[in-house]
């Protein structure tokens, strides 16, 4: 089947960065030379609408830039591509599909910003601007065509192509029956069980963040300024702001926090009060209607780098009492933190090295079967793995593949329709192309 530049089809703005903002520079100035040089001409009319060899270069250059170029494509392919898209936006304004302009002025408001960002001050973009003979205008009417132009062409092929499109599970069994011994295989895989502990806090570590919220709440009593305390000691990012968290309704925060502040009167201030994230103080400051504005000074109650290292050794023992001969699974069972996999025997499932933790893939992919993990550590969380099992690669069952072969034939039926569609399109709209004058310009 022949596969066309569908690539132009699902535009991300997401993907557009300077390269973009460059890209529009430099075809400025290319064409400001190109001008002074060359004489332009048709390379094929669409309707009411041509296109010059000047829109042909142009286009190529923001593919490039923007990472949408298939480097398989040739000038031929290229112009097609154009054609295409000038048909499908007529069709769209002829079927009086509208844009929401609200969303289209925000994702231009995001690209400019983006662009800015990249420059060190808004001195040397709008310098960037100058040079290439641009004003801040030019560069807005730019996303906003490309973002106009490519909002249409979604909604008409949503509408067109995807909303006709069907597959069964019934026709992904035939495909699957028909296609099976041209899938690749599942690579080798592996019977991986794990370990894990979560560190947590030591009595004097707990003892310690108590220590620090009493006086804290001394210094309140005794006449200091919640705000200043706040801004001084609290751990949570609302200190810079006092404390201030604002207005919130039940069922926002956690329960001990919420049944407290919604128990204070205004200007009143809590005890010490204990959530799974460390001591609070709260002080009331407004009530309207279901809600209550609070601000809170909290001093976490977080593990220390003893805790982790008393975790490890504890850990390490473990590791030592399962090379001398006691089960993997059973020391999962009885001291994994992972609710999912220790009931299970500490397994994790049967992984391609793929699927494995990233964070520990040399680690892992190294492992033999019974053999047992260094302790290893991630974001402060103690991990032991073993491999129960080993398997040979092997035909995919239906059920592991299902969903990817329901993906590969909606894209497979979407180009053979989206095909029939443009070719119907081109019998409805007038379209006339020079091909001849590509040639010799590679």
């Amino acid at each position: 089947m022949k596969q066309k530049a569908i690539m132009v089809l699902s535009f991300s703005p997401k993907r557009r960065n300077v390269r973009i903002f460059l890209s529009i520079l430099f075809c400025v100035l290319f064409f400001s030379l190109y001008s002074a040089e060359s004489i332009d001409f048709i390379l094929a009319k669409v309707g009411r609408e041509i296109i010059l060899f000047s829109d042909f270069v142009k286009y190529v250059n923001q593919m490039r830039n923007a990472q949408m170029f298939d480097d398989r494509m040739n000038e031929v392919d290229v112009l097609e591509s154009m054609i295409e898209n000038k048909l499908i936006v007529q069709k769209a304004r002829e079927l009086n599909i509208r844009v929401d302009e609200r969303r289209i002025t925000s994702m231009v408001d995001n690209q400019i910003s983006q662009v800015r960002s990249s420059f060190s001050s808004e001195e040397d973009f709008q310098r960037e601007l100058r040079n290439a003979g641009l004003i801040l205008s030019d560069l807005r009417q730019y996303y906003e065509e490309m973002l106009i132009e490519q909002f249409l062409r979604d909604r008409l092929i949503q509408t067109e192509i995807r909303n006709r499109i069907t597959v069964t599970d019934l026709d992904i069994q035939r495909f699957y029956q028909q296609e099976g011994e041209s899938l690749p295989h599942r690579e080798k895989s592996f019977e991986l069980a794990m370990i894990l502990r979560i560190p947590g806090a030591s009595v004097e570590t707990e003892r310690m963040a108590f220590e620090q919220i009493s006086n804290i709440k001394n210094l309140i009593d005794n006449g200091a300024d919640f705000e200043d305390l706040a801004k001084q000691y609290s751990q949570c990012p609302s200190g810079q702001y006092g404390g201030d968290l604002g207005f919130f309704g039940r069922g926002m925060m956690v329960d001990e926090f919420e049944k407290t502040a919604f128990a204070l009167d205004i200007g009143e201030v809590s005890e010490i009060i204990r959530t799974g994230f460390g001591y609070h103080i709260l002080k009331l400051t407004d009530k309207r209607f279901n809600e209550v504005k609070s601000s809170h000074i909290l001093i976490m109650v977080e593990e220390s780098e003893e805790d982790i290292e008393r975790e490890r050794e504890f850990l390490n023992e473990k590791r030592e009492r399962i090379l001398s001969g006691e089960s993997f699974s059973s020391m999962a069972i009885e001291y994994s933190h992972d609710e999912n996999s220790k009931n299970n025997n500490g397994i994790l499932g049967i992984l391609t090295p793929s699927e494995f933790p990233p964070w520990f893939f040399d680690e892992l992919n190294g492992l033999e079967v019974g053999q047992i993990s260094e302790v290893l550590e991630y974001q402060n969380m103690l991990y032991l793995y073993t491999i129960y099992n080993e398997y040979e690669p092997r035909p995919f069952e239906f059920e592991e593949v299902k969903e990817q072969l329901r993906d590969i034939m909606l894209t497979n039926k979407q180009f053979e329709l989206y095909e029939n569609w443009i070719s119907d399109l081109k019998k409805e709209i007038f379209v006339e192309t020079f091909e001849d004058r590509l040639s010799g310009l590679e």
